[in-house]
């Protein structure tokens, strides 16, 4: 961790990731917005609301959304982070590319993880695949393709740039220091999470410290990003082989 790396501080982190946390919901709520005006003569506070019920169980719509959403506010995490005078987005974010060696140890570990996480869901008695996702349908064959392509490439970006990028960076430049940002970071992720039963929560929390740290001891974004793409397309394989999909 670079200390002389120019961020906002601990106030500034925190005040900044609560506006982030309110545009995140926005977000998340424009592309259904867009994709209603699409398909729907007239377009109110009813229909949005029934569309964003709709989202939970279509994929989509979970698709659709999680590419919008991410198009959407990584350009405004960026600027939040460049509004901070004299701050570096490559230095903010930890850009850095790593070589193949140190990319192919991380994702070793993320195996290895996996492995964990089968294990401490068998001890808890946790299904595989959690009821959230075993809910979701899949009207079109173009869904299934926008579900991976949403879930497993653009939503780990957003989160990475979120928790591992402008969070991380903000909260290990305080006092906290890096290993209670990776700490902090790790419990808000987990937090909103919160459609899984707290088992689930529980795994993600422990994830999320792996790629906090991961993050901190690369000095690279991009090792959270593949890891977090790597968990998130396993999941979907499973998804879709427990559905016969694939």
């Amino acid at each position: 961790m670079n200390n002389t790396s120019i961020t906002w501080e601990l106030k500034g982190t925190l005040a900044w990731s609560v506006a982030i946390g309110l545009l995140l919901a926005i977000s998340q709520i424009i592309p259904l917005f867009i994709y209603a005006l699409a398909v729907e003569p007239d377009v109110d506070l009813n229909v949005l609301r029934r569309y964003m019920g709709l989202m939970e169980n279509d994929a989509f719509l979970l698709g659709f959304m999680a590419i919008g959403s991410t198009l959407l506010l990584v350009p405004l995490v960026l600027w939040i982070a460049k509004l901070k005078k004299g701050s570096d987005l490559r230095d903010y974010f930890s850009l850095n590319v790593v070589t193949p060696k140190v990319l192919g140890f991380w994702l070793l570990i993320a195996i290895l993880l996996l492995l964990f996480q089968a294990f401490f869901m068998w001890l808890m008695g946790l299904q595989q695949i959690p009821d959230s996702m075993l809910n979701i349908e899949y009207p079109s064959e173009l869904s299934k393709w926008l579900l991976v392509l949403g879930v497993a490439f653009f939503a780990p970006v957003l989160e990475e740039v979120i928790f591992r990028g402008f969070l991380l960076k903000g909260l290990a430049n305080s006092s906290l220091g890096a290993y209670g940002a990776i700490f902090l970071t790790s419990l808000v992720w987990a937090v909103i999470h919160a459609q899984y039963e707290w088992g689930y929560l529980v795994l993600i929390f422990m994830i999320g410290l792996v790629l906090g740290y991961a993050r901190i001891r690369t000095n690279s974004l991009f090792v959270p990003i593949m890891m977090h793409v790597f968990f998130n397309l396993v999941a979907c394989i499973e998804l879709y082989l427990a559905k016969g999909i694939l």
